[in-house]
């Protein structure tokens, strides 16, 4: 499963409004980019521990199918995908649902096969490393919003 970084906020719309008031959409647009490729940084990261605690195996050479072992973790290829739609940027962290890459396989633990239905939500890694990023995400938007406010009104 993959999980998409997007910039909404409850509590933060005063702030945006101001900032969107005082900045142009350049700046601005370079402001959120900033915050999401922070938040993604965050975001790999912690699926990459989520995945250690819940489906990391000693030895790579003794899972999965054999001729599909690549001698690697999954954790430690969580992809990360940036790309920019309708002018804002965002990023995609995790296996999406056409991924062939050697460890396509975690997606099954996310979004299960047409034999095997999904994990339980506790078992979820990318659903878990989500939810714990989020408080963060937010927290760097607002550490950002607020430097910037404060450069744009001279304080």
């Amino acid at each position: 499963m993959s999980f998409n970084i997007t910039m909404r906020f409850e509590g933060l719309e005063e702030t945006y409004r101001e900032i969107q008031k005082l900045s142009t959409e350049a700046e601005l647009k370079e402001l959120n980019k900033k915050i999401v490729k922070k938040a993604g940084e965050i975001a790999q990261e912690e699926a990459k521990g989520q995945i250690k605690k819940k489906a990391y195996s000693e030895n790579p050479m003794k899972s999965g199918r054999k001729g599909s072992r690549t001698g690697q973790h999954a954790a430690d290829n969580v992809p990360k995908k940036a790309a920019t739609q309708s002018g804002n940027y965002g990023e995609v962290i995790g296996w999406e649902v056409s991924d062939t890459s050697p460890f396509f396989y975690m997606k099954f633990h996310e979004w299960g096969t047409s034999g095997n239905p999904p994990m339980h939500k506790e078992k979820k890694f990318m659903l878990e490393a989500a939810r714990v990023t989020y408080p963060q995400l937010k927290q760097i938007a607002e550490e950002e919003y607020e430097k910037v406010l404060k450069e744009k009104l001279g304080g």
